[in-house]
């Protein structure tokens, strides 16, 4: 069984993944994550508050949130690990990622539908696209930061 520590990394990877503004996006990722935790875990509660935003926020969350999330992770930790750091800097890769978050969102909401689990649910397709695009936008600002850092 191979382990992350028996794979042969590029040295630029190894720095990137120990360097200090990616450990600054672990840590925003596991507060997105722990708030998204929190607000499935009382969802309930946040129902009978009987604010219609409270209740459009905890209905959507589930959407939202790791919508945003999957597309973070994906640019800069999985298609750096697997196809190096350069990749960073290929916008094509972000329109990647988004296409099959959007497609894994749709079929979601889909199987919710062809399983009787629930109905079609616009409010969480537009929920997961502002994950998406909020993720994009951030994307792309650190992009933009990153490039007039090193033209410097």
């Amino acid at each position: 069984m191979r382990t992350i520590n028996n794979l042969k990394l590029i040295k630029s990877n190894k720095k990137i993944f120990s360097n200090k503004a990616y450990k600054s996006l672990s840590k925003i990722l596991i507060v997105i994550y722990g708030l998204l935790m929190l607000v499935y875990m009382f969802r309930e509660s946040l129902y009978r508050l009987n604010n219609q935003c409270i209740t459009l926020f905890a209905g959507t969350a589930p959407n939202l949130i790791p919508s945003f999330l999957f597309t973070l992770i994906g640019i800069f930790y999985i298609v750096p690990f697997l196809k190096g750091i350069d990749s960073i800097n290929k916008p094509m890769f972000i329109w990647i990622i988004n296409a099959f978050n959007m497609i894994v969102f749709l079929l979601i909401e889909y199987l919710h539908v062809i399983f009787n689990l629930g109905s079609w649910d616009n409010n969480d397709m537009i929920a997961s696209l502002i994950g998406i695009i909020v993720s994009t936008v951030i994307y792309f600002k650190l992009r933009k930061d990153f490039i007039k850092k090193h033209d410097n």
